[in-house]
């Protein structure tokens, strides 16, 4: 389920915290730990190779961010978002996005948009391969990167936040998610990136709009039907 740390390749040598966070929250978005799932120290510590207390300290932050909550008496979990709480998500950033997107297609460098081109053509890659939970990533990794050229780093960040708990209620929700809606998804992700290196921030926000719009049509299941038990299981 995670690699040891030392097995790690990255581009500088991160903290074991670092590190520990980055391995557990990979795996998390790609559904390799479920929601519902616990996270025991020891055994992820085993797993990565490394001490209890850099694990204990990832494991902070991810409850921090929204990925996992304690269960009463049963230690901490991968959280289990209910299908409020996704359209609550969807809804904030749905309300957001189209002032981010205005300020990316006047702030953004050009190694932004070569950035969030690279993204958009792995969500294409990822599409044609159904790689749900990598179709999943270059998506989130599009809409971060568009908040981060804006300039607002407090808004871009609350949108990835928002962004990683919706992707973890897609991949436990799994059949909303296809390769027609994939695909869908892409062309919609190249029409804002078109506006934004167009530099035209009303048709980068309208095209927002329009995404988020399709979006809720491909997912209309998702939002319109009844949940038999719509409460979460945290205890926060």
């Amino acid at each position: 389920m995670l690699k040891p740390i030392s097995s790690l390749i990255v581009a500088r040598a991160p903290t074991y915290r670092e590190a520990a966070y980055a391995a557990i929250k990979e795996a998390i978005l790609t559904g390799r730990i479920g929601p519902g799932q616990a996270l025991i120290e020891e055994r992820l510590a085993t797993m990565l190779d490394i001490s209890r207390t850099p694990v204990r300290e990832a494991l902070a932050i991810l409850e921090h961010e929204g990925l996992i909550a304690p269960v009463y008496r049963r230690g901490l979990y991968v959280r289990k978002i209910s299908r409020a709480q996704f359209v609550e998500l969807f809804e904030a950033n749905e309300m957001i996005e189209p002032a981010i997107a205005r300020r990316a297609a006047l702030r953004a460098t050009e190694e932004d948009f070569a950035a969030m081109e690279e993204a958009i053509n792995r969500g294409i890659e990822r599409a044609a391969e159904n790689d749900i939970a990598g179709f999943l990533r270059s998506g989130r990794e599009f809409h971060e990167l568009m908040g981060h050229s804006s300039g607002n780093l407090s808004l871009a960040q609350f949108i990835n936040r928002n962004e990683e708990r919706v992707d973890l209620y897609l991949l436990s929700y799994g059949k909303a998610v296809d390769q027609q809606g994939m695909e869908a998804s892409n062309r919609e992700h190249t029409a804002i990136f078109k506006a934004l290196v167009d530099r035209d921030p009303e048709a980068a926000a309208r095209l927002v709009v329009y995404h988020a719009q399709a979006t809720r049509e491909r997912w209309a299941t998702l939002f319109n039907e009844d949940e038999e038990d719509d409460q979460s299981t945290d205890e926060e």
